[in-house]
């Protein structure tokens, strides 16, 4: 299984709409898409950055559901962003193998 985490950093202006939008609306659409076996939202606490920091969690069996969802979803995701929250949220990518889960 490979863990998908999108962290994004977002400045405390827009926090409470950008955690309702990527809760309520991205995060919910999403999960009706199927791609992932299931998708989170987590606030990172003790960030050492300015604002507030989140982690999007996406639950993948293999790199094609990756990149099915960079192909069709993720793009709906970076375009809010930029035309909403351009110099206020920032976002970056990782993508984690289980080693060992217990």
């Amino acid at each position: 299984m490979i863990l998908y985490n999108i962290t994004a950093i977002v400045h405390d202006d827009v926090d409470t709409e950008f955690k309702e939008w990527t809760n309520r609306v991205f995060l919910f659409k999403l999960a009706q898409t199927k791609i992932f076996k299931s998708q989170s939202l987590l606030k990172i606490l003790n960030s050492p950055n300015e604002g507030q920091s989140y982690c999007l969690q996406m639950h993948a069996d293999n790199e094609q559901q990756i990149t099915l969802f960079k192909e069709k979803e993720f793009q709906v995701f970076q375009e809010k962003i930029q035309d909403l929250w351009a110099d206020k949220v920032f976002i970056f990518e990782s993508e984690m193998q289980y080693i060992a889960v217990y």
